[in-house]
């Protein structure tokens, strides 16, 4: 895999070629003979040609104005055109749909193009398109060449194979920052890879597509849109990734209901997914429906398993609802009210941010301060299990260019690594030879637990000698737990003053502890970890 220049005009052109020739050497089995003919074919074009289709499928739709394409890199378009137009990668075409010709021509255009309506000038483009359809039809022929691109799908597909995702492409490709970025070296295997049937990549484009209407449909506010898919959704499939795309569709879509206030269409879709947060939505419509018993005993299974830490919490108030608690033989009881958490209160200028501010008031106590708000223990974490976060799983690394594990969040992380993650724990009393060793071997080197930026050895080290063995494999557990949430919420600032420790969370004025900030400050409690809340007041 070869760096392309960053200055390079044609970065896009190497962006796609390294993304081809991963996908054609792991994934050929996997391609349609139309999509491999394409590629074939696609080899076999002059570079400015190629550099001119990558452009085309890079942008968000299949019609294009000849006259408009102009790219500096490239020179002359159109004879590029006629090259594509002959190989059948596009058609050059004066006729097209009136829709696509109206979103392609300005007013002025469309007005030299139909000079026949016998409008004013005046009049809007939109006036201007009932009359021209209302004359012509809705197939126009249009004195401008217009070019469409044929087989504009090959792109997600390849985009699909080769980034895991349906969300990234071209335009996100990380190459164009690998001036400034360095990637963990892993193997990319064909064994390893995501994808092992055509069937599975049809399957997640379709629930890509729809997942796209939905979202469209939410954005324009159009709820009858996303009701409408419900009858589209496909059966649960047998492979699990799939089957959790699949699932958090499910949970989108009756949402939708629940919100449109069609309670049993939204809780016979709920019924259908273990992905939260089905169990909480399932508990919430039973409480409204009166049917408590029902309720009450999904939310003894949030308490006795929960998916997650936001699950637990949730499944906690809703168990200290009166008509859940009145059935306390299907609830366990709540957990005990934590011990109030340990505040102070400061009067201080605020000229400059509030968290800077706290921290010059413990500096002028004789605290060594850093702002260390979500990277510390992430950077501990990372460091200490950085070779296990790398390590070649199946469907985990599908490309040379990632921070860290595509499978990080799934509900299966942790299984598949269980082994070495347990022998890991098990040496955590050499925690700081772990965290030592990685720092220096992989300085610098992207990985998505540890901030580089902000991150620098002392301050690693202080942690490591104040927090002990017992401290820190409870922290990297509760991380291990809940990856997603766990990573957030850590205090402000860490600080030390000879054999003296704490972390701090910072609140301005009006600002107030988060579900997500107080779990962890409890957490801090439990394992007598120092830690407390400071509020700043200003200093009138």
């Amino acid at each position: 895999m070869t760096q392309p220049d960053p200055l390079s005009p044609y970065y896009y052109h190497h962006n796609f070629q390294n993304l081809m020739d991963l996908v054609c050497e792991r994934d050929w089995d996997l391609l349609t003979h139309k999509e491999r003919h394409w590629l074939t074919t696609f080899q076999q074009l002059s570079f400015k040609a190629q550099c001119l289709l990558v452009r085309l499928l890079m942008r968000r739709h299949d019609w294009f104005l000849a006259g408009s394409l102009h790219y500096d890199e490239l020179g002359e378009t159109l004879p590029l055109l006629d090259t594509l137009a002959e190989h059948q990668f596009i058609s050059l075409t004066h006729t097209a749909p009136a829709e696509v010709v109206f979103k392609l021509l300005t007013k002025t255009q469309l007005m030299a193009a139909f000079p026949d309506t016998g409008l004013a000038k005046s009049a809007p483009k939109s006036q201007w398109q009932q009359a021209i359809e209302a004359l012509y039809g809705n197939t126009l022929d249009s004195p401008y060449e217009l070019v469409v691109c044929h087989q504009p799908d090959i792109l997600p597909v390849l985009n699909l194979l080769y980034f895991g995702n349906s969300r990234q492409d071209l335009s996100q490709f990380v190459v164009a920052e690998l001036g400034i970025q360095h990637f963990e070296p892993y193997p990319i295997r064909q064994a390893d890879r995501l994808f092992e049937h055509r069937s599975q990549i049809n399957d997640w484009l379709h629930l890509s597509a729809l997942n796209e209407i939905v979202w469209q449909a939410r954005k324009n506010k159009q709820p009858k849109e996303v009701l409408a898919l419900a009858p589209c959704l496909p059966a649960p499939f047998d492979w699990a990734p799939l089957e959790r795309k699949r699932q958090r569709l499910v949970n989108r879509i009756a949402r939708e209901f629940e919100r449109q206030d069609d309670l049993s269409t939204a809780l016979s879709l709920y019924q259908t997914t273990t992905q939260p947060p089905s169990q909480e939505r399932r508990a919430r419509i039973l409480i409204k429906q009166g049917d408590i018993k029902a309720a009450a005993t999904i939310i003894a299974t949030m308490l006795q398993a929960p998916h997650d830490e936001e699950e637990l919490d949730v499944a906690y108030r809703l168990a200290k609802q009166k008509p859940v608690r009145a059935l306390g033989s299907l609830v366990p009881s709540a957990r005990a009210k934590p011990a109030t958490l340990p505040t102070e209160t400061l009067a201080l200028p605020l000229n400059q941010r509030v968290e800077n501010e706290v921290a010059d008031y413990y500096r002028q106590q004789g605290w060594e301060v850093w702002f260390s708000e979500n990277s510390l223990l992430n950077a501990l974490f990372g460091l200490f299990f950085w070779d296990v976060l790398f390590l070649p799983v199946r469907g985990a690394f599908l490309n040379p260019f990632q921070r860290g594990p595509r499978d990080l969040h799934s509900d299966d992380f942790v299984a598949k690594r269980q082994t070495l993650i347990d022998q890991r724990l098990a040496e955590i009393d050499r925690a700081r030879d772990w965290v030592a060793q990685h720092y220096q071997q992989k300085h610098g080197i992207t990985n998505e637990w540890v901030n580089w930026s902000v991150i620098e050895w002392p301050l690693l080290e202080a942690a490591l000698v104040m927090l002990t063995d017992t401290q820190l494999r409870a922290c990297f557990q509760r991380i291990l737990f809940d990856r997603r949430h766990n990573r957030r919420g850590h205090p402000d600032l860490f600080m030390c003053r000879g054999a003296s420790y704490q972390w701090v969370e910072v609140k301005g004025p009006g600002d107030t502890l988060q579900p997500h900030q107080t779990r962890w400050l409890q957490f801090f409690q439990q394992h007598e970890i120092p830690a407390k809340v400071t509020y700043v007041t200003p200093d009138e």
